[in-house]
């Protein structure tokens, strides 16, 4: 079995088809789908039920709710392909060919294949604005340095595909108790792989809705983000090697201007977290990131403050 795919299902009867639907018209056929139901109260375990009577190569679990992670979490467990591939039960593959243009593009040796994406309305699509061309993979700290810069140094587990190996025998799972959960795993994952090829190519359509976990605002959302940039700046500290250790340090430091932006459209709601927020100020010398470093250029100038009070009156012009 060359890929598991692994879709966590929750109460999502409208998009389930489409996505399902999606996977198996792919022309690579040498591939097991994992729908794990995570304790639906719509028609999706019923519709998930049907897909694995139609079609042998879908398998099914149904679960009590925990969350994404647990969902996520089963599919690992119960995976016996080569590389894992993690699709949410509200988006869908937009390119019959993704599995054997990955198949194509790996070895033995491979680790990690990282494509692009597009944004989904339903009824338009908007691609992300990178390029992966010309990306060389054979120096890891080079290709991920050379990622922070293009702004396509993506933690979400949908945009990549990853050797299973590396997941199973490192016990790299997603932290349930975290709702930034991508962002953990993913840090995991790289710094246990070595080998990673690209393809520059969207293949993903990230469907774009009001209801959607990524969509709403949750102070737990925040504090976990601030935890896990605690976290991962004490363990790239830790780096021996000073050229790694920059690149580590900048992709997060992007990750903490995006935490600037969420502080600043909800400053009253966060404002005991504001120490914690601004303690990490320190990550914006870490600045290969064209984000960052237009952040860290104005903080200089500024303060944090008022550039966080600029963010925001951004937000309401856009």
């Amino acid at each position: 079995m060359f890929f598991s795919v692994v879709v966590p299902v929750y109460n999502v009867e409208q998009y389930l088809k489409e996505c399902v639907d999606s996977i198996l018209s792919q022309t690579f056929k040498d591939f097991e789908l994992i729908l794990v139901n995570d304790g639906s109260k719509d028609s999706s375990p019923a519709i998930c039920d049907e897909y694995a009577k139609r079609d042998s190569r879908v398998k099914v679990i149904h679960k009590e709710n925990g969350g994404q992670s647990t969902a996520r979490n089963k599919g690992i467990e119960a995976a016996s392909g080569e590389f894992a591939v993690f699709l949410d039960s509200d988006d869908l593959l937009c390119d019959d060919h993704f599995f054997e243009d990955i198949k194509n593009a790996t070895d033995e040796n491979t680790d990690i294949v990282v494509f692009r994406y597009c944004k989904y309305y339903g009824d338009r699509t908007d691609e992300c604005g990178i390029s992966l061309s010309g990306l060389n993979c054979d120096n890891k700290a080079d290709f991920l340095q050379e990622l922070v810069k293009r702004d396509a140094f993506f933690c979400s587990c949908w945009s990549k595909c990853t050797r299973m190996s590396i997941l199973k025998e490192n016990n790299i799972i997603f932290d349930t108790s975290l709702s930034c959960e991508d962002m953990d795993w993913y840090y995991n994952v790289v710094s246990k792989a070595e080998n990673f090829k690209v393809i520059d190519k969207p293949y993903v359509y990230y469907r774009q809705r009001e209801n959607s976990v990524t969509s709403s605002f949750k102070k737990k959302s925040i504090t976990d983000y601030i935890f896990t940039i605690d976290k991962w700046s004490k363990e790239f500290n830790k780096i021996q090697n000073e050229s790694e250790k920059k690149v580590m340090l900048s992709s997060l430091a992007k990750l903490y201007c995006n935490l600037l932006i969420s502080y600043s459209r909800h400053t009253k709601e966060l404002k005991d977290c504001k120490k914690e927020i601004f303690g990490f100020k320190w990550l914006l010398a870490y600045d290969l990131n064209p984000r960052t470093k237009i952040i860290s250029k104005f903080s200089k100038l500024f303060g944090l403050g008022i550039t966080c009070t600029f963010l925001k009156l951004l937000e309401k012009v856009r």
